[in-house]
């Protein structure tokens, strides 16, 4: 699990910084990962929440039929951001 954490921190963190390129200031590098995560905050959350199911069902700490709900749950949340964003 904690390379998982060491891999989703290296992309993130590499891809704040291509994203950024032009740092100016503290101020604009927030404002420019504000506007990257917006819409995509739900989303992230609830593939963090799946993978964390995943690997708990891998672990023998929860079983199949939680998993499978705690997974439509996720889902369910993903697509009811996106419905009422539109």
């Amino acid at each position: 699990m904690r390379w998982v954490k060491k891999l989703l921190l290296k992309f993130v963190v590499s891809y704040v910084l291509d994203y950024c390129k032009d740092y100016k200031g503290g101020k604009e590098m927030l404002l420019k990962i504000k506007e990257f995560l917006a819409g995509k905050k739900t989303i992230l959350i609830s593939i963090g929440a799946i993978i964390g199911v995943l690997i708990a069902y891998s672990s023998g700490s929860m079983e199949i039929v939680e998993a499978v709900k705690a997974i439509i749950e996720a889902l369910l949340a993903m697509t009811i951001r996106a419905a009422i964003a539109k």
